[in-house]
């Protein structure tokens, strides 16, 4: 390895001496020597830990680029749905990368072989070092939330997911409030941080809060106590999948996935074990967090 090559490589990374050290866990003072020149044959294996360490960054450097490129893109085209396949298509045109494959940016089918295909969003980096601080440059978006570091883009809702999320919304809000309840319902988008750390970033369709410790300027910090999740063609695999096992691990006391395609409601409760039902939409569906006094038949929304 050419020692100019790695040094014009830090440089167009904007690393430090000390940063490029601690991330190949080698002592400043050795990095620094072989950078300057003073060493003037380096051993085998620490210019290997070196080459990783830069070829993982300009690895990471590409991802971000290709985020803030279909992100940008969204932002000015606000009422177009993404084409992701050709917007790779072409982001690969202008930037040369001809058909060679995109490093950690695809589709999401770690759920794939439970639901059959995949889901069509946009997972970045599964590194995971996409972080709560990006997605506040980019401003508020409930189409875009954060799984693990995995930045996730989602479709607007079609008018029956709107109208079921709208209804089921009111009927949760008008319970509370004739039971002089405490919890607060909210159904037009919040944040919820639901591992309190900086890497995930979901935005149920429905989330109802009874802890207002919890609540702040951001949005939710920890499990809220129901999570309600509306399937679309785009979320289905995830919100069967990854987001269930997010909320019920993160401590969310019941979570529901209606399901427009299938026309079935399934809700998991907490526990050892968890339980898992599944309803009809011509069910009346009771809500375990109030104990069944409030029962839901989602025909009717």
């Amino acid at each position: 390895m050419d020692i100019k090559e790695l040094k014009e490589r830090k440089k167009a990374l904007k690393l430090t001496t000390a940063e490029l050290a601690y991330l190949a866990e080698l002592p400043v003072s050795t990095v620094s020597k072989i950078m300057t020149g003073e060493t003037k044959k380096p051993s085998y294996m620490t210019i290997e830990k070196i080459d990783k360490v830069l070829s993982h960054e300009e690895m990471l450097s590409r991802v971000r680029a290709y985020a803030d490129a279909i992100l940008k893109y969204i932002q000015e085209h606000p009422n177009e749905s993404v084409d992701q396949i050709q917007f790779e298509k072409n982001y690969r045109k202008e930037h040369g990368l001809d058909n060679a494959p995109l490093p950690y940016a695809q589709s999401d089918a770690r759920a794939a072989g439970e639901m059959g295909k995949t889901d069509g969003s946009l997972a970045l980096s599964h590194m995971g070092n996409v972080t709560v601080q990006m997605l506040d440059e980019i401003g508020e978006d409930r189409r875009i939330e954060l799984i693990d570091g995995h930045l996730i883009i989602n479709e607007y809702p079609k008018m029956r997911h709107q109208m079921v999320v709208q209804n089921l919304g009111r009927i949760i809000d008008d319970f509370i409030r004739s039971n002089s309840g405490d919890c607060k319902v909210f159904s037009v988008g919040v944040n919820v941080y639901l591992d309190e750390d900086d890497y995930t970033l979901v935005v149920p369709d429905i989330v109802v809060l009874c802890d207002d410790s919890r609540l702040n300027d951001n949005g939710i910090v920890g499990p809220p106590d129901w999570g309600i999740e509306v399937t679309s063609p785009s979320t289905r695999i995830r919100d069967y999948g990854k987001k269930m096992h997010k909320y019920m691990d993160a401590g969310v006391r019941e979570y529901w996935i209606i399901d427009l395609e299938k026309e079935k409601v399934t809700t998991y409760i907490e526990g050892e074990p968890m339980m898992v039902y599944i309803y009809s939409f011509e069910d009346e569906i009771p809500v375990y967090i109030y104990d069944g006094k409030l029962e839901v038949c989602v025909g009717t929304l």
